[in-house]
């Protein structure tokens, strides 16, 4: 499948002298900090439906989110291919944990027997 963000390595620790802005500064996961790693300290996950579902707006204004691979639909496509993207985000960021809704990740139908079809699990093809 086609990269969503294919210009961008995974995201390492290079220091506070770096002047990558796609490179942790301070947080090195594998550094060790009263006796546990960084990484152990500092749980991140990724939160898919602020990160990847919502628009960005706030009370002063409209969303200003762009996501180029999303067209928009409320299809089962369109919902995994938002997955696909936020799983490589998160591999690229490295974050070991995530968090969603049902709701975030795959459309609501025009019926409960339609919406339960959508966040049932198929075979792919």
């Amino acid at each position: 499948m086609k990269s969503a963000f294919p210009n961008i390595p995974v995201i390492v620790y290079e220091g506070p002298a770096s002047r990558n802005p796609l490179a942790f500064k301070h947080y090195n996961a594998g550094e060790i900090v009263a006796g546990k790693t960084m990484r152990e300290h500092l749980r991140f996950a990724v939160v898919y439906w602020h990160t990847f579902r919502g628009t960005g707006s706030d009370p002063f204004g409209a969303g200003t989110m762009q996501r180029p691979w999303d067209d928009g639909s409320n299809s089962v496509k369109n919902a995994r291919n938002r997955v696909r993207v936020a799983f490589e985000f998160i591999q690229k960021l490295g974050a070991p944990y995530y968090a969603w809704h049902d709701r975030d990740v795959a459309p609501e139908g025009k019926s409960l027997k339609e919406t339960n079809k959508n966040l049932t699990p198929s075979p792919r093809s």
